[in-house]
């Protein structure tokens, strides 16, 4: 992996998405981190000015704002998946999740909602883990599972940049010709 971040908190977990919407599941990983003390959250996405403090004062109000990082929009989420060690996507419903995707290309095993069309992508275990939407307690026994196994098996980071590569610009070109 390249260095970490050049910000406050390492992203030992990172939710990314391209504008931050209630129905991302940004309460549920919230709500999860607050079940984990030992672990960090870096969330980058946009979020339209009228709601951007409602995230942070949810933190507040669970005690976990000193561990996490609200970002905001970025124009290179490279270093950001770069940096982290796991990329989460526990929304109530995305039709793909294009983040997921990005994060597998990068070697970053992710854990996606089962109502996300990426959760197709996800073997558990293998490349990252399947989470059920809303779930604040289920979240946060499969982050503290792939705390642990990021730390023992380097095939999950393999993995992920696998189910990447069958989804190249070629390959989709192909596809959609044929």
């Amino acid at each position: 992996r390249a260095a970490a971040p050049p910000h406050d908190v390492p992203a030992r977990f990172l939710l990314s998405s391209g504008a931050l919407q209630q129905w991302q599941g940004v309460d549920t990983a919230l709500r999860a981190l607050a079940r984990l003390p030992e672990l960090d959250l870096v969330i980058c996405a946009s979020v339209h000015q009228r709601r951007a403090k409602a995230p942070r004062k949810f933190a507040e109000k669970l005690g976990v704002a000193d561990r996490v990082q609200f970002l905001g929009g970025q124009e290179d989420v490279r270093p950001l998946y770069a940096g982290a060690d796991c990329f989460m996507l526990p929304t109530r419903y995305d039709p793909f999740g294009t983040t997921a995707l990005e994060a597998l290309a990068m070697g970053l095993p992710v854990i996606v909602s089962r109502r996300a069309g990426a959760a197709e992508l996800v073997r558990p275990g293998e490349n990252g883990w399947l989470c059920e939407a809303g779930d604040a307690a289920g979240l946060a026994r499969l982050m503290l599972e792939a705390d642990r196994a990021l730390r023992d098996e380097p095939r999950l980071a393999q993995a992920a940049r696998a189910t990447a590569e069958r989804f190249g610009v070629d390959g989709m070109a192909r596809q959609l010709s044929e």
